[in-house]
């Protein structure tokens, strides 16, 4: 009896459990060091949908002032005002309105953007119709310009600020009264390596005739606390968000240098009361940053199927209100999410508030209690890596630092850290320099004397015929020259040396410190080998098949070694600047790029001096064979390319031959 009353108990628990609403149902994403996705702990959940029995028709904006929510419900033609502490919905514009798709409300009136109608129509707050905004009179404005107005903003002069279909001009901005003031905050246009080659082949006709640059136009717009700017765009990445000042330049950090983690289907854009930005897609998902644009959290998604709460089916608005709670709308269901933070989200904005006002020690324990709740958050690692540099705890911060791939913030502490222990130890590593130079200056002056002969003699013919590469360095003329008569080099060893050359680029690639890395897209060792190697295969046949035509006298295997000794420079001594990178900080980063760049090109003047003894040419042959040469590999790689992309559509087509000559060879027979 008592087992059958227990199994009807856990019964009836796991049915209460079943039947219980469940409010995340989305994953919360986050960006770990060198910007990988994350699961994380939920950020935000759903505590309740608003509008489920409402009938709201392809609702299009929504914007939250006070206790009142005002939602442009377009398909209806209305504005709903919703009274979020009384439950109760009333509505204004009625018979008023073609096409609402945008609402902003101030202290005084409600602005609604209609682009059925292409006016603003203001109402006060009674919802009594005060004003019409159309089309602007000024001559400066444009006849053919379009006016549509979509989305709008009003500033606290009560300057208009709206985004119209069709504008790539920018924001149209009008003062209160309707005249219009310029046009503000356009955005860029890109240049493709496409429209760059255009540029300089085509003429001014055909340039006109098939070029079409214009900016793209802006998706949607808000309005932050202090006066700012913000603006999505469409099909852009790494700057769809920007943030503007008062004169439209675009002034958010991570968007002006391109490395935002965005997307490009961004329809709406919200600020809280702290700078933080939330961005909307069209399938849901929702974008939260801080106020310099470094991505925080990602959540949210699209309903495929059935109606879940937090998921949409498609979204259409973003609103925030003081409390932190999120407002999205989703357009085709007619619904209004509600979605509040939850403790791992309020702590993670506490810390970043600290953060943000240059309390960087105080924001400490907060940082570590985020780091409870996701060890691997990017953010996390950054704001600790503050506070223990702050607290100089300079090796600490390094280790956090690194861990957010800050590099620059890691180069400044291992500076203190360097400068610690240069003070520490400069005595002992000064006698350590003085006594190196005693033993070599000893040495020599022995030498000198007879006194100890320092000479070795390599009898191994390949051993000497690879280390014949440091010949080259003092005398190149006669280097080609032995190189070409076979006296020195072979095959072999021109092998062994581009092996060394491929191990000095994977190291040079994969080994340098964390401050000077290259490797910033993990790239794997198969794909920097091949590539390399590519490429010298391509220019040693490229260079004997120009050469072959231009009655140079070099052969195939003196194109090959040659071409192997004449990397000497970057084989000898690049090694030396990678072993820099762990001494040197971001501040002597020009070191570093000079010092690559020197050895690459003396490795260059010797490839330049290598074509031109090998193949016995003059100063304009051996400039045109190397032209030559470079452009024979340009037009392989370019081939290549045209043959991988279309490759599945030449297989589908021989196939599709194939069958059509074995389909009549049947018919004949």
């Amino acid at each position: 009896m008592k087992h059958i009353k227990n199994s009807l108990i856990m019964f009836f628990l796991l049915l209460n459990i079943l039947s219980f609403p469940v409010d995340s149902t989305f994953l919360t994403y986050t960006v770990a060091g060198n910007n990988i996705w994350k699961v994380t702990q939920d950020a935000y959940i759903v505590s309740e949908v608003l509008f489920r029995d409402y009938n709201l028709y392809y609702p299009e904006d929504l914007f939250i002032k006070g206790s009142k929510m005002y939602i442009a419900d377009s398909g209806n033609a209305r504005i709903v005002v919703y009274d979020m502490e009384t439950g109760e919905a009333t509505s204004i514009g009625d018979f008023k309105l073609w096409q609402p798709t945008g609402v902003f409300v101030t202290d005084e009136y409600i602005y609604v953007a209609d682009p059925g109608s292409s006016e603003v129509v203001i109402f006060n707050l009674r919802g009594e119709e005060v004003k019409r905004i159309g089309r602007p009179t000024n001559p400066i404005f444009g006849e053919t310009a379009n006016y549509k107005p979509k989305k709008l903003v009003v500033d606290k002069r009560g300057n208009l600020y709206i985004v119209s279909e069709g504008t790539f001009e920018g924001i149209i901005q009008l003062d209160k009264d309707g005249e219009f003031l310029g046009y503000f905050g356009s955005n860029l246009v890109g240049v493709t390596l496409l429209d760059k080659f255009i540029d300089l082949f085509y003429t001014k006709e055909q340039k006109e005739k098939f070029l079409h640059r214009i900016p793209k136009p802006y998706a949607n717009i808000t309005i932050d606390d202090k006066g700012l700017i913000y603006t999505v765009t469409q099909k852009e990445y790494g700057n769809a968000i920007k943030k503007h000042n008062t004169i439209g330049l675009n002034i958010l950090s991570a968007s002006k240098e391109r490395r935002m983690v965005d997307e490009d289907n961004f329809v709406d854009i919200a600020v809280d009361k702290d700078g933080r930005i939330y961005a909307l897609t069209e399938t849901g998902l929702i974008y939260e940053y801080d106020s310099e644009g470094n991505l925080i959290f990602s959540f949210g998604g699209r309903a495929i199927s059935t109606e879940r709460s937090g998921l949409f089916s498609v979204a259409s608005a973003i609103e925030i209100d003081e409390m932190g709670k999120l407002y999205v709308l989703d357009k085709e269901r007619g619904l209004v999410h509600v979605i509040v933070p939850t403790e791992y989200a309020n702590i993670l904005h506490q810390a970043l508030n600290l953060y943000e006002q240059g309390k960087y020690i105080e924001s400490k324990r907060l940082w570590e209690k985020v780091m409870t709740y996701d060890g691997y958050s990017k953010i996390a690692h950054y704001g600790l890596g503050k506070a223990y540099f702050q607290s100089a705890r300079y090796d600490k911060a390094a280790l956090h630092f690194k861990e957010a791939f800050a590099r620059r913030d890691y180069s400044d502490a291992f500076w203190e850290m360097r400068n610690n222990f240069l003070q520490k130890n400069m005595g002992i590593i000064l006698s350590l320099l003085v006594i190196i130079i005693l033993i070599f200056t000893i040495i020599d002056l022995l030498s000198r004397y007879g006194k100890i002969k320092i000479k070795f003699h390599v009898k191994n013919k390949l051993l000497s015929d690879v280390l014949y590469i440091k010949n080259i360095l003092r005398h190149p003329l006669d280097t080609f020259y032995y190189l070409q008569k076979k006296k020195h080099g072979s095959v072999l060893s021109a092998s062994i040396i581009y092996l060394m050359f491929l191990l000095v680029i994977l190291v040079d690639y994969f080994g340098r410190s964390f401050i000077f890395n290259l490797n910033t897209s993990d790239r794997n060792v198969g794909f920097v080998l091949l590539t390399s190697s590519s490429i010298l295969f391509l220019w040693i046949i490229s260079n004997w098949l120009v050469s072959s035509i231009n009655d140079g006298k070099g052969t195939l295997r003196d194109i090959y070694v040659f071409t192997a000794y004449s990397f000497a420079p970057y084989i000898l001594f690049q090694p030396l600047v990678i072993l820099s990178t762990y001494v040197l900080t971001y501040n002597e980063k020009f070191l570093i790029d000079f010092a690559s760049m020197f050895l690459i090109s003396w490795s260059a003047v010797m490839l330049f001096t290598g074509v031109k003894e090998t193949h016995d040419y003059d100063i304009k042959n051996t400039v045109k064979s190397i032209l030559f040469t470079l452009g024979w590999v340009f037009v392989i790689i370019l081939v290549y390319s045209i043959v991988y992309m279309l490759w599945d559509q030449l297989v589908e087509t021989a196939f599709s031959i194939v069958q059509e000559v074995l389909y009549r060879v049947r018919n004949i027979r």
